[in-house]
């Protein structure tokens, strides 16, 4: 029997690339049987991408699933449309008494869901019409810091002092618009309580995992993929397209494939080249890959710290706590006494996992990989019962 839910929740999954964020969305899904699950990740969105963006079979699944296959045409997708994309879905599933699960995307658009940018209105100052490079031309990258420390304070302590291409992003508004760049700085606003789950592994056994998946797509027809995108008309938007969005690996196949289409191979000397440069192709992606995946998880560490200053002070709570994992099978303020009896029925060991919690909702938390993957589901399902009546 269907159960109402006590108020609007969104569950949001995300981890680096290869760690199994889909599948495990949909275990998740499945078993709160009240789900559907929201595709944040923006390469999915087009429908001539699939397996370079590692789309999952969603047509085949029991499990309601949105925002796949949704643009035909190489153009570009703003974060405004996404956000207004995502957020619409999020409204519809709710009206269906529904939770939202929303999984994957990059760090970037995953932010722009909780800091939605500011619309920009480039203003007209004849004091900055110069560029931005006769501006600093004069001034060292060392130097570019403490330039913009005296136009804005506030921007410059966000940044890192070599962080240059941010550093030279906001000075690039400042000359735009004549204003300080902190005026343009996102505010947090989501519209319900959230509860953030972060997949990882040990970096090995994630490396491993990229590796493998690298060579699945590779073998379940990868490049075909890309010389069928040649064919079309439109390739040319195309190649400029996938290049502009730096998708993981297409950008390097594009390369491999435009090269070897303009030579023929006739004898054993070539097919040799040709395997020496598909070799150096697999492991450039697999670099390229583990590095996307390196950055992912650093992202995670600086973003779960702006989540639990922004919930601090927000509506959702005025305190939140870091509990481990023996804190909570002792503590009845969390969840009421059968989901205790749930949580004890799970063999965790000592393994300890951070736990974010307000108003008896967790907002976010870490899952410990080296749980399987059936705990860590039945321990989110009693932390996400006190939401139904």
């Amino acid at each position: 029997m269907e159960k109402k839910l006590k108020q609007k929740f969104v569950i949001i999954i995300f981890g680096p690339t290869a760690v199994g964020k889909s599948d495990f969305a949909e275990k998740l899904a499945q078993e709160l049987l009240q789900a559907q699950i929201v595709n944040c990740d923006l390469g999915q969105f087009y429908t001539k991408l699939s397996i370079g963006v590692a789309k999952p079979d969603y047509k085949s699944s029991k499990i309601k699933q949105h925002l796949f296959d949704i643009i035909d045409e190489p153009v570009d997708f703003t974060v405004a449309r996404y956000r207004e994309a995502v957020f619409n879905k999020i409204g519809q599933i709710w009206e269906n008494n529904d939770i939202p699960v929303l999984v994957g995307g990059s760090g970037f658009y995953l932010k722009s869901l909780f800091f939605p940018p500011k619309d920009i209105e480039l203003e007209s100052n004849s004091n900055l019409e110069k560029n931005l490079d006769q501006i600093i031309g004069n001034i060292m990258d060392q130097d570019l810091w403490d330039f913009l420390y005296s136009i804005d304070q506030d921007r410059a302590k966000k940044i890192d002092k070599n962080d240059i291409y941010r550093i030279k992003r906001a000075l690039d508004l400042w000359v735009k618009t004549g204003r300080k760049p902190s005026e343009f700085m996102p505010k947090f606003d989501f519209p319900s309580n959230f509860l953030c789950v972060f997949l990882n592994k040990e970096r090995r056994e994630l490396y491993s995992q990229i590796d493998i998946r690298t060579d699945n797509m590779i073998f379940e027809g990868w490049i075909s993929e890309v010389e069928e995108l040649r064919r079309e008309e439109s390739w040319q938007e195309w190649e400029a397209f996938l290049k502009k969005k730096k998708l993981i690996g297409y950008d390097l196949i594009i390369d491999y494939v435009n090269n070897f289409n303009k030579i023929k191979i006739k004898d054993l000397i070539e097919k040799k080249e040709k395997s020496s440069e598909f070799d150096l192709l697999i492991r450039n992606i697999k670099q390229k890959t583990r590095n996307y995946a390196k950055r992912q998880i650093t992202f995670w560490r600086s973003f779960q710290e702006q989540l639990k200053k922004e919930v601090e002070k927000n509506k959702y709570t005025n305190k939140v706590e870091i509990i481990p994992v023996d804190s909570i099978l002792n503590n009845t303020n969390l969840v009421d006494s059968k989901v205790i009896e749930l949580i004890k029925s799970s063999d965790f060991s000592d393994e300890q996992i951070n736990i974010r919690k307000t108003n008896n909702v967790e907002i976010d938390t870490k899952i410990n990989q080296e749980l399987s993957v059936d705990l860590q589901i039945k321990k989110l399902l009693a932390y996400l019962k006190p939401l139904f009546e």
